[in-house]
């Protein structure tokens, strides 16, 4: 609702949208302080109420309302002094095609790439939607079975097969170089049944895509024998992994923050690694990660463990350094011409000062 307000604030007075609309985005998620503020709160309570924590509406206000008002406190200062100038333009070339299929139970199901906050960027565009052989407006609602089709950099096709939008977040992604010319195309590749081609660096449709010596495309596969054994592939060395593993990364997590039972240190441990994470991965992913985390620790120290999961909650909003950790994001990343780099620049004092806040409030309450 806001970005055409901000643009027509931008022409009507001069108040450029580049300095107004990431100010507007991050707000937004650090207001999540009720129970229903955000999914992620949501999924905590129903992963803790099992191990007999009840979570309750107002669980996360003493740990997340004092955090929202410092770091909106941060965002008025900060804010005029670190977004001026001109938007910083992208000279990146959205020379890769990408065909990306939807997932049945894909959480793009049912809305608009636009709302799902993955139509453009400056990593990618979407082009249209294929459904059952018809071409659909990139405007359209997104079904399971469709195919979106991309102009996007490198870097943009892996960002969207590594987003959970699409249901192949756990898949995991290989580039691919062509080894011979077979006057074969890309989708060639598929003559083995366990490899997907899901983009080429090309303008045509895979499927006229020539697989010449040395062009490159990424698959994804269920055999890496396939890749090896393809007459078609050269090299291939995987680009993308799978998502992060829950049980591995909770032992790890909990063995560093019990390493010296201070409980000085679990809360700071836990507050910025919820906060790397939810940059890393999606905020959902975080909370069904370190929940579990939060509810071994607290048995194992004697913390109370709604102290520790609503500092995850609060912690988790902290999605300021990667455009893609939340589609807030990315929804005013096109319009307020920001870039990679405007988004670690103004989210790192941001984070530092937030988590700072939010460990500092945490300790308050334990005491």
């Amino acid at each position: 609702m806001l970005i055409p307000a901000t643009k027509e604030l931008e022409q009507q007075s001069g108040v450029p949208a580049r300095g107004v609309l990431l100010p507007i985005a991050h707000p937004t998620t650090l207001a999540g302080s009720a129970l229903i503020g955000t999914s992620s709160n949501l999924l905590i309570a129903g992963l803790a109420a099992p191990a007999g924590v009840d979570i309750k509406m107002f669980s996360f206000v003493p740990i997340a309302v004092p955090v929202a008002l410092i770091g909106w406190l941060v965002l008025v200062i900060a804010a005029p002094l670190m977004l001026r100038g001109r938007p910083e333009r992208s000279a990146r070339k959205l020379d890769w095609r990408a065909e990306i299929p939807v997932a049945a139970g894909a959480n793009a199901v049912g809305r608009s790439a636009a709302e799902l906050g993955v139509s453009t960027t400056s990593e990618f565009e979407l082009v249209e939607i294929q459904r059952w052989g018809d071409v659909i407006g990139p405007d359209g609602i997104v079904a399971a079975g469709d195919v979106l089709i991309y102009r996007a950099t490198e870097s943009g096709v892996r960002m969207l097969w590594g987003s959970i939008r699409f249901g192949h977040a756990n898949q995991e992604l290989y580039i691919v170089s062509i080894a011979d010319d077979e006057s074969a195309s890309i989708r060639d590749l598929e003559e083995e049944e366990a490899v997907q081609v899901i983009a080429a660096q090309s303008t045509k449709r895979l499927r006229d895509t020539a697989a010449l010596p040395g062009e490159m495309c990424l698959v994804t596969t269920s055999s890496v024998t396939a890749l090896a054994d393809h007459s078609l592939v050269g090299l291939w060395q995987q680009v993308a992994g799978k998502a992060p593993q829950t049980a591995k990364t909770w032992t790890a997590v909990a063995v560093l923050a019990m390493s010296t039972g201070s409980t000085v240190l679990v809360m700071l441990v836990i507050a910025i690694v919820t906060t790397v994470l939810t940059n890393v991965v999606t905020n959902a992913a975080a909370a069904a990660i370190l929940t579990p985390v939060a509810l071994t620790v607290a048995a194992s120290t004697g913390l109370d463990p709604l102290l520790l999961l609503t500092l995850i909650g609060t912690c988790i909003s902290f999605t300021f350094l990667n455009p893609f950790s939340h589609q807030s994001n990315l929804m005013v990343m096109k319009p307020g011409g920001y870039s990679i780099a405007t988004f670690l620049r103004f989210g790192i004092p941001l984070t530092v000062v937030s988590v700072a806040a939010a460990f500092g409030v945490a300790w308050a309450n334990s005491l």
